[in-house]
């Protein structure tokens, strides 16, 4: 159960500063562009942490 404290907070951590910096980026630029840059800093890590979880299980039941 303590891993899935470390895991949450690590993800606060990286997640905070990046929704900052989305956010900035949109009033800098457009809110697309925005949105554009959460996309592949927020959810394709999570997509590919998936993917990556797949393969191994995969693995481990084989």
């Amino acid at each position: 159960m303590g891993y899935l404290y470390i895991a949450f907070f690590a993800a606060f951590l990286y997640l905070a500063p990046v929704i900052l910096l989305c956010v900035k980026v949109a009033d800098k630029t457009t809110a697309k562009t925005g949105w554009a840059m959460a996309f592949l800093l927020v959810v394709f890590p999570v997509v590919l942490l998936a993917v990556g979880a797949v393969i191994d299980a995969k693995g481990a039941a084989s």
